[in-house]
Formats: structure tokens, C-alpha cells, sequence
């Protein structure tokens, strides 16, 4: 800028002279440059006037290009002569040190801005550049940082950048102090705030102090108060104290509270469309209540919504509050406004490269040229995103471009592969080592339809199996799975009773969608087992069984149960519940005509900053329905282990046979494990790992009648899953038994792993 203000100065001074006509344009001090180029940002050409003002216009011009570190016009003779300092270019530009702010991100757009080899060098960009990095800085805590950038000029006009970072330690929060807080205690306030003072916990983040989190943390401290019916507080000033030293910082607060206020009445006003009583029934603000502005601005979402429901889809809702300073009094007035009713004229879809268009318009709960639903297109947006083969699904709503009435929609999907060939070895401590290959595609011919063939091969079972899945076998959402199977297994755990089974089904099942969050399942199936004992090896109960049924059985059943499930996810979910009632009931004219009842569910309960409580549990009964009947062995429950009750050796609880005191099951099963997930110290988003304290309990009874609540055996410990590349997921379970008897088989490390890869 001096150079400018100089070379403006000269020209001043060269402008003494008369105005004359130019006859020649000559440049001195060209380097890289031709003079072409200065011609082509020079406003001026042969036969043009030189004057004051065409020579200002003209200096201005030429810096103007930014190609310039310094522009004087002179005169000799006719001849206008155009003195120049071209600009350095960048021979080098490197950043070191700066391992929290920056990477691949911070190069690029330092390239955009024009700091890069090869580019011209321009000192005021580089002193910018400088004082956006210690702001970065600063806001991320770093108040120690120290950074210095190096200019060096080489030969040939050019220079070579170089900043050095010297990061230093993160400021830390030793203390923040509330004033004139007198209605809530600062306990209760500070538990609004993300940021903390430094405590004696590892691996703590929230005393890294940052402006952008406590300017958060004030509008949360603000919204607090006025929740609870003080409108008027606010936070009158805001000290940040950094010690000499700049590694500690201490936080001050000044807080005016003023009084409570109360609802007088409420109100609508504007077009409000829907009627008064509808209205009334989405809106929880009533005369009497503390005021509150969440309830308030809650309230207002509810009618949007339901305006957005009906077709208003860009309805506008602001509470208003009309406040009597003397009686401490507020009148809410609903604001309503809206709009166009908004019909859909068109839904679309791109990032589908390998689904059919049908595939994923057939999810739809927004149909086109129906009213606009905001409901619908979010469910719309979900289904889509629990589809196997979508990993993710955004939603953009377009006006119509010369239409105030009409909306387009665009799902914008990403895909996940489809198809998928797993190899893959697991360990469990009820089946051993395992083998495991599968061959599975979730959207056969981008049709959504699943077709698999898996394998299996452990220690104690050979299995082979293929299904086929149709999610849409009719227009309205009922699926059909047709499978066949084959299975061979020496007992049906490592340590049961001295028999095999072969077994051959098939099985057809339908799927039911009652609504969106429940599913009824209904089908049949056929299978043939047969049963090999072993002199000698065998138990009793398995060669009594034998000798009363046989060795051979006929098997028709029907499959029927009923899901409820609004978990956020299938695995490693932090939301929602299951809850899954099924009945298997092998029909009159089969071999042994029993049933299997059972029961399972999740429930997740939110408790503290990613703290939360996974309660599972499950209730099983397998009894015939024929008095001359028994129950197959290969159907008993059994329990102990990782999925039951951790600490107990696999499936050791329960009846043992004689006489070699093996696991034999039982016919009524109930069990419960409950998980404190606690947050991983490491970074983690709790979709592949998580860490949990854990309470499990359960048992095995011969009959329902046998149940007894001193028999259930209880544990308590740590676990760890992961879900690894290689291995699938990995448990991991060290368990403390709080009631073992005499006789049981404790385990307390355990390990299961498996899956493909």
C-alpha cells in the first residue's frame, strides 16, 4: 500500500508537465513479464492523452492485475515509459508443525488463496494467513502457540515461504465461576455446560477450552433460565482470565436472573387453517403455567408440523409473548402463517447406480401429486436408509420454478456393495472353532431381493444352507423367504449327551407389515431328523427318549410371531426397543407334535452423555401338546455363556443327564442381561466398539412348574465387543459368578468371535 501511495505521489509529480499525446508505450524493469501483458491491463494505447486523470486510472489498473509490487509512469519525449517491480513468484511454500490445525484441507485452500510453488507473492496474504492460523488456534484453546513465517528471496526475483508452528499445550479450564445465580445452584447450572474445569478423571476433553463451545454453553445457561420462566435473564458479561503462564484459564459468568413470569392466556392469529381445538390439543402452554420458551417454541414446532402434514409445507409458526412488566404476566400469541398449500409434483432419485428406480420407489409414503406430508417424506427418507444395500439417504424439497403451489423431492442415495463373498473362522465356547462361508447379494439384479448360500464346518456341526428373500412378494409390502437346509451334528452343544442328529428342511415364510414399526411373521416347514446313539457313550435320558420315539421324525410346523422394533439400529443401537413374540408349533401329524414359545427384548435407556443402560431379556417354553409325547433333546433350551450368563461355562446350566452328568437342557428358559454402555476414552462413534458393565441372569428348568427364583444364577463383570476387519465381532467378557453352587462350571473369561471377511 506505501509503494502505491508513493508511485501515485510521482505520478503527481510527473503530471507537472503539460498533457501530451502518446506516441510510443515503453516498459523498464520486466523480468518474467512481456510487455504484452502490461499492455493488457494498461488503459491507454498509442495516440490516447497522458493527463492526470488518465495516468491515475491507468497506475490504478496496473496494480489492479496484482501482477505489481510497485508502478511509476514517466515521460521521455512522446514516449510514455512505464516503470515496474514485478511481483516475486513462490519457488517454495511449506507449513511444519501444525498437527491440529491443518492437514490436506488447510493446503488446498492455501493454494485457492494463492499461497503455493509457482504463485506470485503478495506479503499481505501471507500476514492474513498467519492471523487466521492463531485464531484457529486460539478458538481451539491453544494460547501458546507461536508461529513465525519466513520470507527468504532467492535469485531471479523469487522467494521461498516457510511457517514454522510451535503448537505448545492446550489451555485448560481451572475454574468456572458463576455470579448472581441465586434461584438454581451453580451445580445445577454448570451441568448446562459442555465445557468443565479440569477434574481428576483420564483422558478429560471438555476443559479444553473453546470460544465457539461457551458461546454454546451460554446460549444453553440462558435457555435454562428462561425454560423456567425467567424471560428476562441474561448473561450480562463474560470474563476470560488467562494466566501468565497461558496454560490455565479461568471462566467468570455474570448472570441477572430478574423474576418469574406466567402465562396469562394464548392465542392464535394469522391464517391459522387448522381449527382452534386442534390447535389447543397440539399446544401445551395453558394459563397458570411458569412460562416457558422451549415448551413454547415446541408447541409452534407441533403446529408446523402438522400444517407441513396436510400440505403446508413451508407453514411458519412464531410464539410471540406479550409481557405485563407489572404483573409479571405473558400473553403467547401463535403466530401463523401458512403459505401455499403444496402439492408434489415429482420424486426423484439419482445415486442409484445399481437399483432399479422401482426398487426404491416402492418405500414411498409420499406419493406424487398427493398433498405435501413432511411426515411421510421423513418416514420415506428412513425406509430407504434401513434398505441392506443403502448406506446413507439425504432429502432435498424444491419449490417449482414459476409455481407457488407445486414441490419436487430428490433423495439423494448412497450405496453400499450388495453383494458379498465372506470367508470367515469364529470361536464360541458352545460350538468350538468354526468355519464359515457364505455367498450373500442384498439387491439380486437391483431388485432388492437377498439371495444366500452359506456353509458352516466346526467342531461339532456340518451345516448348509440357501435361502431366498423377496421384501416386496406383494405390491403392498408382504415378503416371502423360501430356504432349504441341511445340518449334521454330533449333540447339540460340545458337552451334551452322546448323540447325532441329521437334519433336511425347507421352510417358506411370509412377512406381514402391520405398521411401520411392526411386523407379523407367518409360514411353514418340513423337516426329517434322525437320531444316532452310541452304546456305551450315550446317556440315559437320550436312549429312553429313543426307545419311546424312535430314531426318525416327520416334522410339519408352523411358524408364526409378531415384532415390534424401533431401535435406531439393528447392531450396536443407543435407541428405541424390540420387543419379538414368536410361537414354532410342529401341527398335528407330525411325528412329535410339540411347540416353542418364547420371547425376546431390548430396551435402551438414555442416562448421561453417551451413558446408557441396554436392557435384554428373553423367555423361552418348548412342551408337546400330546400326553404320550417327550420333547426332542435337540429342542431343549440351554444357557451359560456369552449370549445368557456370562461367567458360566456354555450351556453347563440347567438339568444334567445321567450318568455322566453332562448338559441336557430343559424346557423353560428365562434370562436377563443388563449393560451400563460406558463411553470409550479413545475416540469412538459406539458403532464398532463399545465398552460395558454388565448384570446378567438366568437358568434352565426342567418344567415351568420347576422355576425357582434362588436357582437363577447371577453374574456380574466387564465386556468388550469389537467389531473387528478380520474376525467379525469380537466379545470379549470378564465375569464375576455372585451365586455359584456346588457342581457348576465357571468360566469367567470368555471369548466369541466370528463373521467374514
Amino acid at each position: 500500500m506505501a509503494s502505491a501511495i508513493a508511485a501515485l505521489v510521482l505520478a503527481g509529480q510527473a503530471h507537472a508537465f503539460q498533457p501530451f499525446t502518446i506516441k510510443e508505450i515503453r516498459a523498464d524493469g520486466l523480468e518474467r513479464l512481456e510487455i504484452g501483458t502490461i499492455l493488457t491491463y494498461l488503459p491507454l494505447s498509442v495516440g490516447d492523452e497522458l493527463n492526470d486523470a488518465t495516468s491515475r486510472q491507468a497506475i490504478r489498473s496496473l496494480y489492479g492485475s496484482g501482477l505489481f509490487q510497485d508502478v511509476q509512469l514517466q515521460r521521455d519525449g512522446d514516449a510514455l515509459v512505464i516503470v515496474i517491480k514485478e511481483r516475486p513468484s513462490i519457488t517454495s511454500f511449506t507449513i511444519e508443525g501444525n498437527e491440529k490445525i491443518g492437514g490436506d484441507d488447510l493446503k488446498k485452500s492455501l493454494k485457492d488463496l494463492g499461497l503455493a510453488e509457482g504463485e506470485l507473492f503478495k506479503r499481505e496474504l501471507l500476514d492474513g494467513v498467519e492471523q487466521e492460523l492463531r485464531r484457529q488456534y486460539y478458538a481451539n484453546g491453544y494460547y501458546d502457540v507461536d508461529i513465525k513465517a519466513a520470507v527468504t528471496e532467492e535469485e531471479g526475483n523469487r522467494v521461498s515461504i516457510k511457517i514454522d508452528v510451535v503448537e505448545g499445550k492446550v489451555t485448560r479450564i481451572k475454574d468456572i465461576n458463576l455470579l448472581g445465580n441465586q434461584a438454581f445452584e451453580t451445580s445445577e447450572l454448570l451441568k448446562q455446560f459442555a465445557l468443565e474445569g479440569t477434574h481428576w478423571m483420564p483422558f478429560q476433553s471438555s476443559d479444553k477450552y473453546s470460544k465457539q463451545k461457551l458461546v454454546g454453553d451460554l446460549e444453553k445457561l440462558q435457555s435454562y433460565y428462561q425454560d423456567r420462566g425467567y424471560l428476562k435473564a441474561n448473561v450480562s458479561s463474560v470474563q476470560v482470565a488467562l494466566t501468565p503462564e497461558k496454560d490455565s484459564i479461568y471462566i467468570t459468568v455474570n448472570l441477572e436472573e430478574g423474576e418469574i413470569y406466567k402465562i396469562k392466556d394464548r392465542r392464535f392469529s394469522g391464517e391459522t387453517i387448522l381449527n382452534e381445538q386442534f390447535l389447543n390439543a397440539l399446544v401445551t402452554t395453558k394459563a397458570g403455567d411458569i412460562f416457558s420458551r422451549k415448551e413454547a417454541t415446541d408447541s409452534a414446532n407441533r403446529i408446523e408440523a402438522a400444517l407441513s402434514d396436510i400440505g403446508y409445507a413451508f407453514a411458519e409458526v412464531n410464539p410471540v409473548p406479550e409481557v405485563e412488566e407489572g404483573s409479571k404476566l405473558v400473553s403467547l400469541n401463535y403466530v401463523v402463517q401458512p403459505g401455499k398449500r403444496a402439492y408434489v409434483r415429482r420424486i426423484g432419485f439419482s445415486g442409484n447406480l445399481g437399483t432399479n428406480d422401482e426398487t426404491l420407489r416402492r418405500e414411498m409414503r409420499q406419493l406424487e401429486a398427493a398433498p405435501f406430508s413432511k411426515s411421510a417424506v421423513e418416514r420415506s427418507r428412513v425406509r430407504l436408509a434401513r434398505l441392506p444395500f443403502i448406506e446413507d439417504v439425504e432429502v432435498d424439497t424444491r419449490p417449482v420454478a414459476g409455481s407457488d403451489d407445486l414441490v419436487d423431492i430428490q433423495f439423494k442415495v448412497k450405496e453400499r456393495p450388495p453383494g458379498s463373498v465372506q470367508f470367515g473362522v469364529g470361536y464360541s465356547g458352545a460350538q468350538g472353532f468354526l468355519i464359515t462361508g457364505s455367498l450373500t447379494h442384498t439387491n439380486f439384479l437391483g431388485t432388492g431381493n437377498r439371495v444366500e448360500v452359506s456353509a458352516e464346518n466346526n467342531s461339532i456341526s456340518k451345516a448348509l444352507s440357501l435361502s431366498w428373500t423377496d421384501p416386496y412378494f406383494t405390491a403392498d409390502g408382504i415378503s416371502q423367504t423360501v430356504s432349504a437346509f441341511y445340518r449334521s451334528s454330533e449333540s447339540v452343544i460340545r458337552y451334551s449327551s452322546g448323540f447325532n442328529t441329521n437334519v433336511l428342511g425347507l421352510n417358506l415364510t411370509y412377512g406381514i407389515p402391520l405398521s411401520e414399526f411392526m411386523t407379523l411373521r407367518a409360514g411353514f416347514g418340513l423337516d426329517e431328523t434322525s437320531i444316532e446313539t452310541f452304546a456305551g457313550s450315550s446317556s440315559n435320558e437320550i436312549l429312553q427318549f429313543v426307545i419311546d420315539n424312535g430314531t426318525r421324525f416327520l416334522n410339519y410346523s408352523f411358524r408364526t410371531g409378531i415384532t415390534y422394533d424401533t431401535r435406531n439400529r439393528t447392531f450396536f443401537a443407543d435407541r428405541g426397543s424390540m420387543h419379538s413374540l414368536s410361537l414354532d408349533l410342529g401341527m398335528p401329524g407330525s411325528d412329535i407334535e410339540f411347540y416353542n414359545l418364547s420371547y425376546r427384548g431390548q430396551q435402551y435407556v438414555p442416562i448421561y452423555k453417551g451413558l446408557f443402560l441396554e436392557m435384554n431379556g428373553s423367555v423361552g417354553l418348548v412342551d408337546t401338546y400330546a400326553n404320550d409325547q417327550e420333547v426332542p433333546p435337540y429342542e431343549h433350551f440351554f444357557a451359560g455363556g456369552p449370549r445368557t450368563v456370562r461367567g458360566y461355562r456354555d450351556g453347563s446350566l440347567g438339568p444334567r443327564d445321567t450318568p455322566f452328568d453332562n448338559p441336557y437342557g430343559g424346557k423353560f428358559r428365562t434370562t436377563a442381561q443388563n449393560n451400563l454402555i460406558i463411553p470409550l476414552p479413545i475416540a469412538s462413534d459406539g458403532k464398532s466398539t463399545r465398552l460395558n458393565l454388565f448384570f446378567d441372569i438366568g437358568q434352565v428348568f426342567p418344567q415351568p412348574g420347576d422355576f425357582d427364583t434362588a436357582d437363577l444364577r447371577q453374574s456380574a463383570g466387564i465386556a468388550f465387543s469389537w467389531f473387528t476387519p478380520f474376525l467379525g465381532l469380537l466379545d470379549l467378557s470378564y465375569a464375576f459368578p455372585l451365586n455359584e453352587e456346588q457342581g457348576d462350571e465357571v468360566d469367567r473369561f470368555q471369548i466369541r468371535f466370528g463373521g467374514g471377511f
